[in-house]
């Protein structure tokens, strides 16, 4: 099925007068050549060669702001199909095309935003929204001086806590005083809930994850603690609502909000949920439920 997908797309030519006239309805694919035979290799040679019939000169003004959308979310789908290798290089050859028009590079480094890293975006990826944030301050973004310097601080923030590489470590507070240290939690897996009292979608997200059943077989098992933490400073109001948690959680609070002013991690959103393996790397950076309960049962 995936080569299929891969051999339908159609390589789509205007006439110079559809160009002038009127913006283009359907997004020019091109055709996979036929002398590749493997699914690999077909999803491959998509990722680099995916805009090779776009205009990006006429980003804005040709193509329907639809066709521009669904264009990039068919890109994002090839690239979830190849090695994360290759990321890099496909959003290089990609926005080096952009960079031909300065409209253009905007409205692509816009929709990579909203599909990437928005925190409603079923679609968001700090992993592959880093390799835009990278070619945006490089030598061949388009963007001026102030306009760099918001996805310089943007880059910062995103590429600390990666997949694979160790989290931050932070002092917690605990309601009564006590202190301990997210790198001193001994477990071989550790659940990193970054949460606010009061807030909905936080007791939603900790509704789905107690009726899974999951967190309570993980740790009679010995596998799994959690750290559910409240990032801001309105302690005496968190206090209040210690024990809506189970009390096998380290429930806790980060006493002089040091993790949002020193930007130890990227809370743009609450919940923010960060998996750790024993060696407290990042296993999962703010997964959606699905991909969190769907590691969690192979654990």
């Amino acid at each position: 099925m995936k080569r299929l997908f891969f051999a339908i797309v159609v390589l789509i030519v205007f006439s110079p007068l559809a160009l002038r006239g009127q913006q283009v309805s359907r997004f020019p694919y091109v055709a996979v050549p036929l002398y590749i035979g493997s699914d690999s290799e077909a999803a491959e040679w998509s990722a680099l060669h995916f805009w090779d019939s776009y205009d990006f000169a006429r980003a804005e003004s040709g193509y329907a702001e639809e066709v521009n959308r669904q264009g990039f979310m068919s890109f994002v789908r090839v690239l979830y199909e190849v090695p994360v290798a290759m990321w890099a290089e496909a959003v290089d050859a990609m926005m080096s095309g952009a960079a031909v028009n300065e409209e253009g590079y905007w409205l692509f480094l816009e929709v990579a935003e909203t599909v990437l890293y928005d925190p409603s975006s079923p679609w968001r990826n700090d992993l592959l929204w880093e390799r835009f944030l990278r070619h945006a301050v490089g030598s061949r973004s388009p963007l001026d001086a102030p306009s760099r310097e918001r996805y310089i601080s943007m880059l910062k923030l995103v590429e600390r806590n990666q997949r694979g590489s160790v989290a931050a470590d932070f002092v917690y507070t605990l309601a009564d005083g006590r202190t301990g240290r997210l790198h001193k939690i001994n477990a071989p897996f550790t659940l990193l809930f970054f949460y606010n009292p009061g807030c909905s979608e936080c007791a939603h997200t900790k509704e789905i994850l107690h009726s899974t059943g999951l967190l309570d077989e993980l740790r009679s098992r010995g596998v799994l603690k959690v750290l559910a933490l409240y990032p801001d400073g309105e302690v005496d109001e968190w206090r209040k609502s210690v024990g809506e948690n189970p009390e096998w959680w380290i429930t806790a609070h980060d006493k002089g909000m040091v993790i949002n002013t020193q930007e130890l991690y990227d809370l743009k959103a609450i919940p923010t949920l960060y998996l750790l393996d024993s060696q407290k790397r990042v296993v999962l950076k703010d997964p959606t439920l699905e991909e969190l309960i769907g590691l969690l049962e192979r654990l």
